[in-house]
C-alpha cells in the first residue's frame, strides 16, 4: 500500500475535528465562558482520543511521502498554531480560578488561531490532492505514449 494515499484522509480527520471545534465548541464557550469548563487532556470527551492522533500522523506521512512544499508550509503553520493553542490558551479554559472575561478573551484568541489552522489544513489538502492528480495525469500520458 502506498502511504501517500493515507495523507489526505488523515489530514481530513484533523481538519474536520478542528472545524467541529470552530463551529460547535468555541461558539458555546464564547456564549458562556465558564472557567474550568474544558475537559481534562485525558478525560472522556477529550479530542486527544478522537482526532488529534490523526493530525500528527498525517503531517508525518505528508513529509515522508514528499508532499509539495507549499502544502508542507501550510502544515507547518497549522502545527505551530496548534502547539501554541494547546500549550498557551487551552490551560486557561481548564483553570477554575480565572475570570469569565479572561476565558472569553482567550476563546476569541482561540477562534482566530483555530480558524487559521482550519484554513491552512484545508489548503494543504487541496495542494496535496492537486499534486496527486497531476502525478496521475503524467502517468496516464506515459502509458498512452
Amino acid at each position: 500500500m502506498r502511504f501517500s494515499r493515507l495523507v489526505v484522509p488523515l489530514l481530513s480527520m484533523w481538519l474536520f475535528g478542528n472545524l467541529y471545534e470552530q463551529i460547535v465548541w468555541n461558539p458555546q464557550l464564547l456564549a458562556d465562558p465558564r472557567p474550568g469548563s474544558l475537559v481534562g487532556v485525558f478525560a472522556a470527551g477529550s479530542p486527544i482520543y478522537y482526532y488529534l492522533p490523526w493530525g500528527p500522523l498525517g503531517v508525518i506521512l505528508a513529509v515522508v511521502t514528499r508532499a509539495p512544499r507549499p502544502a508542507l508550509a501550510c502544515l507547518a503553520v497549522s502545527v505551530a498554531m496548534k502547539i501554541l493553542l494547546i500549550t498557551q490558551v487551552n490551560p486557561v479554559f481548564r483553570d477554575p480560578a480565572v475570570s469569565r472575561d479572561v476565558v472569553h478573551d482567550h476563546a476569541v484568541l482561540w477562534a482566530f488561531g483555530n480558524g487559521l489552522v482550519v484554513l491552512a489544513v484545508a489548503a494543504a489538502i487541496l495542494l496535496i490532492q492537486r499534486a496527486q492528480r497531476e502525478g496521475l495525469d503524467r502517468l496516464a500520458q506515459l502509458d498512452s505514449a
